[in-house]
């Protein structure tokens, strides 16, 4: 009696999973806001599955520090902000997200083996449906069939989530003794993201994969140039932008038609006005989400228009938040390189966190707004399934394991 109700409880888990999967693919292209529900969703089932309150610690204390300083600082940058109502907006829905984002991460690192077979299955099974719409959706806009194309850029979000969680999917499918399987999903990932037509989730993939090799030959001194050199180039975007890379000055170049797409001269605009619009208010900036309204003039240059964020993280950071924001999230980025360095011991481990931080920095310091709970709550599941990637290999290999213990214990 008690096995067929193990196998009942089972088929139920299998049919929850399997639909999930398959509302995270369709989400994933035709409604990325829902990610934004999906992270508290996640975060509150975890904690009360649980028991979250019966053992309440405090888990990643860097982590927690960094999240009270941003919302703390953005709170206050309320009091300057150029659109109150805006800004309010903005700061409200930061607080829910990082709030339940590290509910989720603590909640996460409690998981046993059971809940990291179950992430497991979820994984696979959301990537297999995400590639099936992908290519469903690819090949109604190429055809253009009436009723079913959309505008090309419905798909673009999706390569963000294909580049996020990439890496961690195909390491679990090598880990797990599938490895031909993995190369292969490893380039079907490259071809989705050639027909999400997404160019800076293309080049980034290209550029992660890079580091990926890197860091698995060698996983020490990559994680600290990575660490080092994102940390320099972070801190000093404000200047490279408002001086050094001015798109007059790209055009000038031999060969910028190669890389000097229409879209990205355009960003590069944005970038020289928002950088120079930060040494206007370097010290507090102009308020949490004041980006859209900095403008003076109708257009940038005739033929392109006005943005409503700087589609670069950091400089929305050091625009919104002044000097201090900006050092703040340069700081954390190379926190995150930090923690990998100190606690994952695992070459594929490695590599795979290396990678995936490396796809996230480029998407967020080409294409998305900082303050955007789609990208945040994405950002963050993909952080927990690298936590849950680490565990899994922190089991398979105990001598190794043992190291994992810092970033895994409550402080």
């Amino acid at each position: 009696m008690e096995f067929f109700l193990l196998i009942k409880k089972e088929s139920f888990g299998n049919m929850g999973i399997f639909l999930l999967s398959l509302i995270l693919a369709i989400s994933g292209v035709y409604s990325t806001k829902f990610f934004s529900i999906l992270l508290p969703l996640f975060a509150s089932g975890l904690f009360i599955t649980q028991k979250g309150w019966q053992h309440i610690k405090i888990y990643l204390p860097g982590l927690a520090v960094f999240f009270l300083l941003i919302l703390g600082w953005s709170g206050l940058s309320l009091l300057w902000t150029i659109n109150l109502g805006a800004g309010l907006k903005s700061f409200f829905s930061l607080g829910a997200t990082l709030f339940f984002s590290y509910i989720f991460l603590c909640c996460v690192l409690q998981g046993d083996s059971n809940f990291i077979q179950r992430a497991y299955k979820l994984l696979m099974l959301s990537a297999l449906f995400l590639a099936v719409v992908v290519v469903f959706q690819s090949y109604m806009d190429a055809f253009n069939i009436k009723g079913l194309a959309h505008p090309s850029y419905l798909l673009k979000p999706s390569a963000s989530i294909l580049g996020l969680f990439g890496f961690g999917a195909c390491a679990f499918l090598w880990a797990g003794d599938k490895k031909t399987l993995s190369i292969i999903s490893f380039v079907f990932i490259g071809l989705l993201l050639t027909l999400t037509t997404c160019q800076t989730a293309i080049y980034a993939y290209v550029f992660a994969s890079c580091v990926f090799a890197l860091s698995y030959a060698m996983p020490f001194w990559t994680t600290r140039l990575a660490m080092l050199g994102s940390y320099t180039l972070l801190l000093l975007t404000p200047i490279l932008h408002a001086y050094i890379f001015l798109p007059v000055k790209m055009l000038s170049l031999p060969y910028y038609f190669v890389f000097l797409t229409n879209s990205f001269f355009h960003r590069l605009l944005a970038w020289e006005f928002y950088a120079h619009k930060f040494f206007e208010r370097p010290f507090l900036g102009w308020g949490i989400s004041s980006s859209r309204y900095l403008f003076e003039k109708p257009e940038l240059l005739p033929g392109y228009e006005n943005t409503i964020h700087p589609h670069k993280a950091i400089i929305q950071a050091y625009v919104e938040l002044g000097i201090f924001g900006g050092v703040l999230v340069s700081f954390f980025v190379a926190y995150l390189f930090w923690l990998v360095e100190k606690h994952v011991k695992d070459r594929l481990a490695v590599a795979v966190c290396n990678a995936t931080i490396v796809f996230g920095l480029i998407l967020a310091d080409m294409t998305h707004s900082l303050w955007a709970n789609y990208w945040l709550s994405l950002c963050v599941l993909a952080a927990g399934s690298l936590l849950l990637f680490i565990k899994y290999r922190a089991e398979q290999k105990p001598a190794e394991g043992g190291r994992l213990k810092p970033i895994l214990a409550p402080a």
